[in-house]
């Protein structure tokens, strides 16, 4: 009895040692773990502080780059409202290209942070081609697309582009535009306007002279072609030209003035 009793004794013994050890390791990895997170977060704790509040990472220039005519950089900076001393990263990209994209002249722009200092703006302003009336009277780009209300302090020394109702009518007009420029014609007459109408055809008013030159609804190119290959004959005459029709083909009618 003695024994047996001796020997369950041991066995309790043996169990609660092992139940010791076991708690005890997992003690250790519990406080392994609560070391480690404690160094995690004094490292993030300590990053935070390094870069938000000790002013290491702080705004000390705004760089504008890019293709800029009408708008300087100056202006450019203006409008990102980017305060020099602000912490880098708190400042607000989204924010700052919402602003870029509010300015009119501004076709294409991006912006970025430059470790450790600058905020970094890119921006390419739209190139006017012409100017379009219809409600109002816009600056136009190569593509037909309307950036802007022309102002009073605009440049205002462009092609005008009447009678387009719509963007299809619109950029009809800027592709005659464009054969026009794309011709030797450019070197003689300046284009001063380009009216698209439904009942007499498209036509190309010249500066200076006034002279209209109806070109039709197709085949712009040809028919500009055609009236170089007359400048020579059409020059030796003194009298005014009203208009040029290109809409008889193989011939060019030269209309002048009484």
């Amino acid at each position: 009895m003695n024994t047996f009793l001796q020997h369950q004794e041991t066995k309790n013994t043996s169990r609660r040692k092992k139940l010791l050890r076991r708690t005890f390791s997992r003690v250790q990895k519990i406080s392994l773990i609560v070391v480690l997170w404690s160094i995690l977060v004094g490292a993030i704790y300590g990053l935070y502080n390094l870069v938000f509040e000790k002013g290491i990472f702080i705004v000390k220039n705004v760089e504008v780059e890019g293709s800029l005519s009408h708008l300087t950089a100056e202006q450019v900076r203006e409008a990102a409202d980017v305060r020099i001393g602000e912490n880098l990263f708190s400042v607000n990209l989204n924010s700052v290209q919402k602003k870029m994209d509010d300015l009119r002249w501004i076709r294409e722009s991006a912006v970025a942070r430059k470790i450790p200092s600058t905020i970094w703006i890119y921006a390419n302003e739209y190139v006017p081609a012409a100017l379009l009336v219809q409600d109002e009277i816009y600056l136009i780009d190569a593509n037909g697309k309307k950036f802007k209300v022309l102002s009073a302090g605009d440049d205002k020394d462009y092609p005008v582009i009447t009678g387009a109702e719509n963007d299809g009518e619109v950029r009809t007009a800027i592709g005659l535009l464009a054969d026009y420029m794309g011709s030797p014609l450019k070197d003689f007459f300046t284009p001063a306007e380009v009216n698209i109408d439904h009942v007499r055809g498209n036509s190309i008013v010249l500066a200076g002279s006034g002279a209209v030159v109806r070109v039709g609804y197709n085949d712009a190119p040809a028919k500009l072609r055609e009236f170089y290959s007359m400048i020579g004959a059409i020059s030796t005459y003194n009298n005014r030209i009203r208009y040029v029709d290109l809409n008889i083909p193989g011939k060019v009618v030269v209309k002048y003035e009484n």
